[in-house]
């Protein structure tokens, strides 16, 4: 039998990236996205990634073959007492700035500021930015506006995203044309405000309003935020995502879906072209699923004003007592499952708790990179 060393680079490399690619893993609720992420920058690095290094560092050879690889997706961890992870990564591409053109995915912590980690934005192949932790409360300060617009990153997830409204506007002004975005709102951080200034409660208008460059490109948005420390927080008038042209693809929370308006007007916030839909529940102390009646609006002006809606899912974590199992699918009444039906819309609930992850076994980054994911 060959030994590595002796296999064609061609070879070595495809081994490498099947190895890398793993086996299919359990798909994730939209709503447990953010803890995901939080836990991958706490968490060690995985066997697979520990395996990757191992061979990066076999011989010179080994280096430069899979170097491209090795950058390719990047994790970079929260820092602790002794190791600083962005910072060590940082004084590695300064050593080396050719490094930057390998990194096409990178899930990157702020210590302080976006200022530590801005630069990503414009490393020449970066697709998909995973910041968390960005609680700026004023934009960072460039010497002009040259830079807006310029930043090649089409799918941006801002996890645990405290920033302001001046500062996220910033943010999501640096990409060219957003397609995807992640946006897990920390809406307690909009409390904070200088001396007598008064505090700045956090809308779905004012995230409305730092998204507008993208309102054409933006095909696919999910609005999350961390897990409640009591009910009835953050709620407020209903988003607006009307004038997204481009969006097909929504997952949100009831909360900011419908708000305190009329839940059977919220289909008026939603996007003409929008294709699937995806609600979750996260204050059932406040409003529970069988105590709403947001489908009924949206199954009566679907035909006129969401004419390619084929897909609604609902999860919320109320329990069905009265049934025998109180977990699991909800039947829905035989009028709303023809209005459904009828209308072309498939339509998925699923009503009491769903097992929590574990997230200590999965390997995150992998998970969120269909692209390396073994067919």
């Amino acid at each position: 039998m060959a030994r590595l060393l002796d296999l064609p680079d061609e070879l070595i490399l495809f081994i490498v990236n099947y190895v890398q690619a793993g086996n299919e893993q359990t798909t994730l609720p939209f709503f447990e996205w953010g803890d995901a992420y939080r836990s991958a920058i706490e968490q060690n690095p995985s066997q697979r990634v520990k395996d990757l290094r191992s061979l990066y560092l076999v011989s010179r050879r080994f280096n430069n073959l899979l170097k491209p690889t090795f950058y390719r997706n990047l994790c970079v961890h929260a820092p602790s007492f002794r190791n600083h992870p962005l910072g060590q990564l940082e004084r590695t591409l300064e050593t080396d700035p050719n490094l930057e053109e390998h990194i096409v995915s990178a899930i990157v912590p702020c210590k302080d500021s976006i200022l530590d980690i801005y630069r990503f934005f414009w490393f020449p192949n970066i697709q998909t930015l995973t910041v968390l932790r960005f609680n700026d409360w004023e934009p960072l300060e460039f010497e002009d506006d040259s830079y807006v617009g310029t930043s090649p990153v089409t799918t941006l997830k801002l996890i645990g995203c405290g920033a302001h409204e001046e500062a996220l506007a910033a943010v999501l002004s640096w990409p060219a044309a957003l397609e995807v975005l992640h946006y897990d709102a920390e809406q307690g951080e909009w409390e904070g405000h200088y001396g007598d200034e008064p505090a700045k409660s956090w809308t779905c208008a004012t995230f409305v309003r730092t998204l507008q460059p993208h309102k054409e490109t933006l095909r696919e948005l999910t609005l999350t935020r961390p897990w409640l420390d009591h009910e009835g927080l953050g709620n407020g008038p209903r988003i607006d995502l009307s004038n997204f042209t481009a969006l097909t693809t929504l997952r949100i929370y009831q909360v900011f879906l419908c708000g305190w308006d009329d839940c059977l007007e919220a289909w008026k916030g939603l996007p003409r072209n929008l294709e699937e839909l995806e609600v979750f529940y996260d204050d059932t102390v406040l409003t529970r699923f069988d105590e709403d009646e947001f489908l009924q609006g949206l199954v009566v002006h679907k035909e006129a004003h969401l004419p390619r809606l084929r897909t609604v899912s609902i999860n919320s974590p109320e329990m069905q007592w009265e049934d025998p199992q109180p977990s699991g699918p909800w039947t829905p009444p035989s009028p709303l499952a023809r209005a459904f039906e009828n209308a072309g819309v498939n339509l998925a609930v699923w009503l009491g708790a769903t097992e929590a992850p574990k997230f200590e076994e999965l390997d995150i980054p992998q998970l969120f990179d269909p692209s390396r994911t073994r067919r």
